[in-house]
């Protein structure tokens, strides 16, 4: 098989690796460029999205060839971690490997008509950029507790592009007081129809007084469209949650093996330096030495009681060996250190991992899946 590839920039911070065939487009796939949240840190992400071989050209490798190419291409342009969200059983030849679950919590209108709460001026739009700032305002102000959630600047957002589908935009509904929005959903435009579908809510602060009050106006909504049930794409330690817990809900979560939203290293020491300063905070009152090794990099974590130094070299011992997708899976706190100690190679005591890698619940809502 004699291919060859090509990069080409489709607009500021998306790219398309391009892979030919006797001058022919054979399969492709989009790099685009993406800012995850980490605690008080942020990573640089290579997306992984549209992923395509025309039928014509399928079963001849031409996929895996140009996978191949693009994870060696955004190692050389200096990318920490690449994410996608992909079909089954397919992305972990490639070193990829799950990092979250998929979530939701149901709860029927005879349940929710109970829920009682103040009062709030709301609005529903059918414009997927209306309130936009606000919206990415709280956005960012309550979504950093949770591994891998998209950065969003509230300068430039341009509000939710998609919701649970793919093919259409999502409808903001939003809770004002005094004028200013205080909570918001993104809903479904055309969900099916005994559902009131969300792909994702947020409250300032996380008042729960908010979430109250959110899930009071889901309820009238779905009240008036003859709805049987709303149905909340959230995390499960979401205080969202917690708030419509008590009134009776069915909370579901779903774990691939392979598939769904699966990530991988790039670059070990930049992606270690980029969450320095989250791994600092959790640094504080301990101290030792850490090596960890992903595709033969190796980088040795020196922690002094809240200093991290990232030194590049590998240690003799407390040394961890993993995987680019196992690494993935210990950093944003999807697989417990425990767990993964047990599956890896490990040499010495590697007592740090449990305190610098915790375990966390990674989440990337709807609208921001690419």
């Amino acid at each position: 098989m004699s291919l060859e590839f090509k990069v080409i920039s489709e607009s500021p911070g998306w790219h398309r690796v391009e892979a030919l065939k006797d001058g022919k487009k054979v399969s492709w796939l989009s790099v685009p460029d993406l800012k995850l949240h980490y605690g008080t840190a942020s990573i640089t992400v290579g997306g992984v999205a549209g992923v395509y071989t025309p039928r014509e050209h399928r079963g001849r490798g031409y996929s895996a060839a140009t996978l191949r190419y693009a994870v060696g291409w955004m190692k050389e342009q200096g990318y920490s971690l690449s994410a996608l969200f992909g079909i089954l059983e397919y992305y972990h030849r490639f070193g990829f490997a799950t990092f979250m679950g998929e979530h939701t919590v149901t709860i029927c209108l005879r349940n929710a008509s109970r829920i009682e709460a103040e009062d709030l001026e709301w609005e529903l739009s059918s414009d997927s950029s209306y309130a936009s700032q606000q919206i990415a305002e709280i956005y960012e102000q309550v979504n950093a507790a949770w591994p891998g959630a998209r950065v969003r600047d509230p300068s430039s957002w341009k509000g939710f592009r998609k919701g649970v589908a793919w093919e259409h935009p999502a409808k903001p509904l939003v809770l004002k007081r005094s004028g200013r929005v205080v909570a918001y959903a993104a809903l479904e435009r055309w969900p099916g129809p005994e559902e009131l579908l969300v792909a994702e809510v947020g409250a300032a602060g996380h008042d729960r007084s908010l979430y109250r009050a959110l899930a009071r106006r889901l309820y009238g909504l779905a009240l008036e469209e003859r709805r049987s049930f709303v149905k909340i794409h959230v995390p499960p330690n979401h205080p969202f949650v917690d708030v419509v817990r008590p009134y009776g809900v069915k909370v579901e979560s779903t774990y691939f093996w392979s598939g769904g939203g699966m990530a991988r290293v790039i670059n070990l020491a930049k992606l270690l330096n980029e969450m320095r300063l989250e791994l600092e905070r959790r640094a504080a009152g301990i101290e030792g030495d850490l090596t960890l090794q992903v595709e033969g990099e190796a980088v040795t974590l020196r922690v002094r009681d809240g200093s991290v130094k990232i030194d590049m070299s590998a240690g003799s011992v407390n040394v961890v060996k993993l995987g680019p997708g196992e690494a993935a899976q210990l950093f944003l706190g999807y697989r417990d250190p425990v767990e993964v100690l047990v599956s890896s190679e490990v040499h010495g005591e590697p007592k740090l991992l449990t305190k610098l890698f915790p375990k966390a619940t990674p989440y990337v809502w709807q609208p921001d899946r690419w």
